[in-house]
């Protein structure tokens, strides 16, 4: 069985006497790429990982990760079958006949991968004759308290993983060392999208409760007028992002963009909350005023901010698709602009994008790219976009990897198929003459290390 490095093949020839010689061949040159992106130390900037258990506790959670269930209902596996209420048994057992459809894809081969590299599951195919031993030794590891970081530590050569602020322990002084963390402030900026975020927006699901999820962010005090709503969002920012929470992140709707407020109308909405029912165009306004400030507030301070774009979100009962609008750029690039001291770092969901976003990191200071994110996270979409990336933006503006895990172990699996994409692109620019071999240890420690440790701002303090 083959580990997380490819091993050298051996090839036997018999010679003139009889005697079979024994020659080792040598590895191709994307093996050898990913051998240097195996050995250089990773920074994690976006996962879901929670600091007191990171591990799957069984495997039937570690197979229900979201990107994997949308899979296996478009092949036909009843939303019945996914209830949590099921036994672990019993959900993966239901799940074996429609994992066969979808087995050819990047997120099976991700999910096997992790099978097998950290499980000893060599065979191609979960049945029912087969998933018991590997169902016993996950519920093991994820009882093991040393399980994750071994992992995250060993296997991946991961410094440093930042997670939602959600995901901390209720003292967040308790985190584990290489623990970080990013406010998720999704509700803020697309409440009629973000939903049930942790751990301010709990039970948020529409965007009628903008104004009571405010006034309760804000120790229960109703904003009254635009002036004293911004002193206190500025207030909670500077108490919220601080220590160990590092920046902030959102995604938005590809439709959606920063715009100016109009302050008048603010002061006009917040004055009759009181005695008016707030209509969905007064909601509008005060998220929109909301944005704009917390925008300017990472811009006073000079912080990051991570977005998320590309996609449509919630048609045809709850699905997403990759969306891209032809003016989305040139206008958001004057939000950038306009709030120049924060650092934008742009996750794309659209392929259609990557041009544009590669465009953009070259010509603004502060806009970065990291990634490959959703709809983008697939080898022949990853490999485009790093080949490109690293042809178009100056390497410190580029993050090579992040992973969106929910688990230690999405980590590692989502690792393998970055560095399967990442080497191939860089053995391709190698072998066309843009970059010479030994060139590469240094940009993969780069893009990988230490353009997200600087700016996401993740280095000791």
């Amino acid at each position: 069985m083959m580990g997380t490095h490819e091993k050298s093949s051996i090839n036997l020839i018999l010679c003139p006497d009889g005697i079979a010689a024994m020659f080792t061949s040598e590895p191709t040159l994307p093996q050898r790429i990913e051998r240097m992106i195996s050995a250089t130390p990773l920074i994690d900037p976006h996962t879901h990982l929670n600091a007191a258990r990171p591990q799957a506790p069984d495997l039937a959670s570690l197979m229900s990760y979201h990107w994997v269930q949308t899979e296996l209902k478009s092949v036909g596996m009843p939303a019945t079958d996914f209830d949590l209420a099921l036994p672990a048994d019993e959900r993966v057992r239901r799940s074996i006949p429609y994992l066969k459809r979808m087995r050819n894809t990047a997120m099976a081969w991700c999910l096997f991968r992790i099978f097998r590299d950290l499980y000893d599951f060599t065979d191609y195919d979960l049945t029912e004759s087969n998933y018991k031993d590997l169902f016993d030794k996950v519920a093991k590891t994820g009882a093991d308290p040393a399980w994750a970081d071994y992992v995250l530590k060993d296997r991946c050569n991961i410094k440093t993983v930042v997670t939602s602020l959600g995901n901390a322990p209720a003292n967040i002084n308790d985190s584990p060392d290489h623990f970080l963390y990013m406010l998720d402030a999704h509700y803020l900026f697309c409440p009629g999208v973000a939903t049930d975020l942790e751990p301010f927006f709990a039970g948020r699901h529409t965007k009628s409760e903008y104004l009571d999820a405010l006034t309760k962010l804000f120790a229960g005090e109703r904003p009254a007028s635009a002036e004293r709503l911004e002193r206190q969002v500025f207030n909670w920012l500077d108490l919220t992002i601080s220590g160990r929470v590092r920046f902030s992140n959102t995604f938005i709707p590809i439709e959606q963009r920063f715009e100016p407020p109009d302050i008048a109308q603010v002061d006009r909405i917040l004055s009759r909350t009181k005695s008016t029912p707030l209509v969905e165009a007064d909601l509008d306004a005060l998220s929109r005023f909301v944005s704009w400030k917390v925008l300017e507030w990472h811009h006073e301070q000079k912080k990051a901010f991570q977005i998320a774009v590309g996609a449509e979100y919630f048609i045809c009962d709850g699905k997403s698709i990759p969306r891209f609008q032809q003016n989305w750029t040139s206008e958001m690039a004057r939000s950038f602009h306009h709030f120049g001291n924060a650092r934008f770092d742009l996750m794309m969901a659209s392929d259609v994008l990557t041009h544009e976003v590669a465009v953009l990191t070259r010509q603004f200071p502060n806009i970065y790219a990291s990634g490959y994110w959703w709809h983008n996270f697939f080898p022949a979409t990853i490999e485009k976009i790093i080949g490109l990336r690293l042809q178009v933006a100056p390497m410190t503006k580029i993050g090579g990897f992040l992973c969106d895990a929910y688990y230690a172990e999405w980590t590692y699996g989502k690792l393998a198929v970055v560095k399967k994409a990442m080497s191939s692109a860089l053995a391709h620019l190698v072998e066309l003459g843009f970059h010479e071999e030994h060139e590469l240890p240094p940009i993969l420690q780069q893009i990988l290390h230490d353009t997200p440790r600087d700016l996401y701002d993740l280095g000791p303090r």
